[in-house]
């Protein structure tokens, strides 16, 4: 009875063993594995919005500086660090024979200020002006990817109208009566229209008077101007010459008056 025993648990032990090396041999089927590929290309990059500040530009005369602001936004679709520059590329129109050249000297790179997320940026840049003839103007923006992709966005804004000048003293220094002497005014524009002083209303010098001691009346002051002259931005300094001629019968003193200047708005020249 014992040998019967014996038989029946080897028989038992080798079924529980073929049964656990078949479950092991599935496991092991199901950690094959096969490979994956891609390939990312790249796309351009997009401007969303171009803005100007202020949209209405006022120039201060006398080379004071105002500030301009341009802001763009920015879509990268690989990445915002994929962007290689963004900068200002056009400003229509644009005189390249004024104070705008030195001023807009393009392309101008604008600086990245804020980031949002992975894509997207916003790049600003600062410009003094100090000059610019008035208008209506179109800026445009180009983003530049590290493939050289481009895309482009504009803004328009506005330089108002500024009719100013500026002139000097007119000191005829030390005269006897019936002598003359010579005098120079330095003209400049220091506005943004480009102008004429016309003969007629142009300059026109006041009386000169010492208190109660007289009066050198203006007919005895002489002025020579380039009446057909355009006056533009920065042109010059130009000199406006005067003559006095003090009359017979002056009295000694010390006379002064005042000289006027009207500029006439002029159209400039295409």
């Amino acid at each position: 009875m014992n040998a019967k025993r014996i038989v029946v648990l080897f028989l038992v032990a080798i079924l529980v063993c073929s049964a656990t090396v078949m479950s092991v041999s599935s496991e092991l089927q199901a950690l094959d594995t096969g490979g994956s590929g891609a390939t990312v290309v790249s796309l351009p990059p997009e401007v969303e919005s171009v803005t100007v500040d202020p949209a209405v530009l006022t120039i201060t005369p006398g080379d004071i500086v105002t500030q301009l602001k341009v802001t763009a936004k920015v879509f990268g679709p690989c990445g915002i660090d994929w962007i290689k520059s963004v900068e200002i590329t056009d400003m229509d129109p644009y005189f390249s024979d004024t104070q705008m050249a030195k001023e807009f000297p393009l392309p101008i790179t604008m600086k990245r200020v804020r980031v949002y997320g992975l894509t997207g940026a916003k790049y600003e840049r600062k410009i003094d002006v100090t000059a610019m003839p008035h208008g209506d103007y179109t800026v445009t923006v180009t983003a530049t990817d590290k493939e050289g992709n481009t895309d482009t966005g504009t803004a328009t804004f506005t330089v108002a109208k500024v009719l100013a000048l500026s002139v000097t003293d007119v000191d005829f220094g030390t005269l006897a009566p019936s002598k003359s002497g010579e005098a120079y005014s330095t003209v400049v524009n220091t506005g943004n229209v480009p102008f004429v002083l016309e003969q007629s209303g142009g300059i026109v010098p006041t009386d000169m008077s010492a208190g109660s001691t007289g009066i050198i009346e203006a007919s005895n002051i002489a002025v020579s101007w380039d009446w057909s002259k355009l006056m533009m931005h920065n042109t010059g300094p130009v000199a406006a010459k005067f003559t006095l001629t003090v009359p017979w019968g002056i009295l000694p003193g010390d006379y002064t008056g005042m000289v006027t200047f009207s500029p006439t708005e002029k159209a400039r020249p295409n």
